[in-house]
């Protein structure tokens, strides 16, 4: 039986913010919207929490306990980006095996189910044959290259049920792995705190210790019939949970929410003739959906919604500070009859976006963004692909592979990146091609 990992995104919404606005490293944050307004937050730094402001609080009065905090609206957008590029790590046959099944609960929060390995590679050694990899050494592959690759610190949690897996990561936090051994489950849970069970009901805890059952221990040797009048319907499968026993699989045919790619322009201010054309933005966008297609057909999925953004150019170097929040943005999105994995029909939806979105504005990012993702199954077309597409190189799969240096003429890409989206491409010179 593979081992399933449960990873728990510490402060996710929090280190997308400061990964999106640098200045914001040394301040207090609290989403959820402006004090001004009659919001609640939703999440809030340590920082915050120290001095009283946790999720469902006022935002007035988070404001009174935590004046100087940056308080902002939140961007769901961004944040979907950025679990989209966790999960692509998530996914990667060479950290956690073939087939891996992959199955997301929460923006930050995602059960792997192990895949298999050349015999030995699960614990970092080359080998032949297969086998289930190692998951604890799998654990700390996965916290090394989100840390590195991406900038998010996050707690794992290594066990053979889904129940244990996420108990155990909730008791790594911060920034840690727990492995339980494999039949260890129920002496590792015994003593914990009823509280700790996952999806447990609201006010279900403080009902359990009326009852005098305050540890897992105690909720394992109730029996079905009384579980169901204090649990409910689920009150069973809960007591098991609390034995350690789970035979939830993780969702293996589950698709991401969405796949992003983006390229970040230079930052020219106008009319500088450096500033991105009409033919510059419809390469690009070529790119990207070329790109986008490429990934869809090789993991199996189609997409029906396609999302277009235009960010506004920005920088971060000026010593004058700048308001906090999000670079202006435009974007629009299309829904297409059907789902698809062909670059013809991703681009011809993008290049009509990119035709009303810009209106010869300066342009400092693009981002093609896939949503809406289906796998194959008995309503995909008959023939979602044809021939030529499925099976030879085509001009689209050399661009995507080869990047747009394949689109334009003697252009150089760089390697600067958004932390928490690693295929973040640049473009630093525009002039080559126009001088060339």
């Amino acid at each position: 039986m593979p081992d399933i990992i449960h990873v728990d995104l510490d402060g996710f919404f929090i280190a997308v913010e400061r990964q999106l606005d640098p200045r914001l490293a040394d301040r207090p944050i609290v989403i959820g919207g402006q004090p001004s307004t009659r919001g609640v937050v939703v999440a809030a730094c340590p920082e915050a929490k120290r001095l009283g402001v946790r999720a469902g609080l006022s935002l007035a009065i988070a404001a009174s306990r935590c004046p100087q905090a940056a308080f902002l609206d939140g961007s769901v957008e961004r944040y979907l980006e950025a679990s989209a590029a966790v999960d692509e790590i998530l996914r990667d046959p060479v950290t956690v095996g073939a087939n891996a099944a992959v199955e997301w609960t929460a923006i930050d929060s995602v059960f792997v189910e192990l895949g298999t390995f050349p015999t030995g590679a699960g614990r970092g050694t080359a080998g032949s044959g297969t086998a289930t990899g190692d998951g604890l050494h799998v654990a700390e592959r996965l916290r090394e290259r989100l840390a590195r690759e991406l900038g998010f610190e996050v707690s794992c949690g290594v066990a053979r049920t889904r129940a244990a897996a996420q108990i155990a990561s909730r008791l790594s936090r911060p920034k840690g792995v727990l492995y339980t051994l494999p039949g260890y489950e129920a002496r590792l849970l015994a003593p914990l705190d009823v509280g700790l069970l996952p999806d447990l009901p609201a006010g279900a805890r403080q009902r359990l210790v009326m009852e005098g059952i305050s540890t897992l221990g105690r909720l394992a040797d109730v029996t079905p019939e009384r579980a169901k009048v204090l649990l409910g319907s689920r009150g069973p499968a809960f007591v098991r949970w609390a034995k350690g026993e789970d035979d939830r699989p993780v969702d293996r045919l589950q698709p991401p929410r969405s796949l992003v790619r983006e390229v970040t322009l230079p930052v020219h201010e106008p009319p500088s003739p450096l500033a991105a054309t009409e033919a510059d933005l419809h390469d690009v966008v070529r790119h990207l959906a070329d790109v986008l297609a490429m990934r869809l057909r090789a993991m199996g999925w189609f997409a029906r919604t396609v999302s277009l953004r235009l960010r506004a150019p920005s920088t971060l170097d000026g010593p004058a500070p700048a308001p906090v929040g999000p670079k202006p943005v435009m974007v629009r999105s299309v829904t297409l009859r059907e789902a698809t994995a062909l670059g013809e029909d991703l681009r011809a939806a993008a290049l009509a976006l990119l035709k009303v979105l810009w209106r010869r504005q300066p342009v400092g990012g693009v981002a093609l963004v896939v949503s809406n993702l289906q796998a194959a199954g008995p309503q995909m077309p008959l023939f979602p692909l044809s021939a030529p597409e499925a099976t030879a190189p085509t001009a689209e799969t050399l661009r995507a592979r080869s990047g747009l240096r394949v689109l334009v003429d003697e252009r150089v890409l760089g390697v600067g990146r958004r932390r928490f989206d690693r295929r973040v491409e640049v473009l630093p010179d525009l002039r080559r091609r126009r001088t060339g």
